[in-house]
């Protein structure tokens, strides 16, 4: 699927996932927003890569959790990128393992800046550029948590959960505007963060859970970004307001 002529902002772009997504975007000829908060040199190699596939890709640090910082980050790639067509709202985090009674609350807080909040702040500073320019489209990454809902994962069942309600609601205002939003929910996939919880699993335990996955393994990154690639093609033109899992086909109650 080519996308020629498009610039997409990536949050979150050096996990294995966001990496993936860079990518895919690149090679289908999407100039790309490699957005970081911490990691800058990794962004900055990535950036690099990406322009080796002959498109624009530069590498932005922002706080995303801050308003101003999410409004200042939509600005510098709408003026130097010459626009946006696509956000991928890919950035997160998970304080997995602690029950209610049992979890801080800037740990609470902290999950929802970056889960949620920060969605908010992008998005909102977006749409008008979108508009704009004629319509766009925008992919929310949330989480398979949604559908299993574990004990001990409040916090971010929670504020994925709430993502893709915020994600529905958004499609309906937007849809007139030719701006298509979607949301995508990941099972366990063998990059980032689904890598580290499977690092941090007794072997044992992590094998008896991939054998409730259907398929019979866990997810790689590139066929997440092979959906979120879909996704914002013309091919989904009436694709609106879903939540795509994409999981193995596991339905499993927890996974701890």
């Amino acid at each position: 699927m080519e996308h020629k002529q498009k610039t997409a902002l990536v949050t979150g772009a050096t996990g294995g996932i966001g990496e993936a997504i860079c990518e895919t975007l690149a090679a289908t000829g999407v100039s790309v927003a490699v957005h970081y908060h911490q990691n800058k040199a990794a962004a900055e190699e990535l950036a690099q890569r990406l322009q080796g596939l002959g498109v624009r890709a530069v590498a932005y640090g922002a706080d995303v959790t801050r308003p101003q910082a999410a409004q200042e980050l939509v600005q510098r790639v709408d003026d130097e990128l010459d626009g946006i067509d696509i956000l991928i709202n890919n950035a997160g985090i998970t304080v997995g393992g602690l029950d209610v009674a049992d979890m801080e609350v800037d740990a609470w807080l902290h999950m929802v800046d970056v889960n949620l909040n920060s969605v908010f702040y992008l998005c909102r500073a977006a749409i008008p550029r979108l508009r704009a320019r004629g319509g766009g489209q925008i992919v929310n990454v949330s989480s398979n948590i949604v559908n299993s809902l574990p004990g001990g994962s409040s916090a971010y069942a929670a504020t994925k959960s709430a993502l893709v309600a915020f994600t529905k609601v958004l499609s309906k205002e937007v849809a007139r505007d030719n701006i298509r939003v979607n949301a995508l929910s990941p099972g366990l996939i063998a990059a980032g963060m689904g890598q580290g919880a499977m690092d941090r699993r007794d072997p044992a335990v992590l094998e008896r859970f991939i054998d409730t996955i259907p398929i019979g393994r866990p997810g790689e990154a590139q066929e997440i970004a092979n959906v979120i690639s879909f996704l914002i093609s013309d091919a989904a033109s009436y694709v609106i307001g879903q939540n795509l899992t994409v999981n193995g086909g596991d339905r499993t109650e927890s996974y701890q």
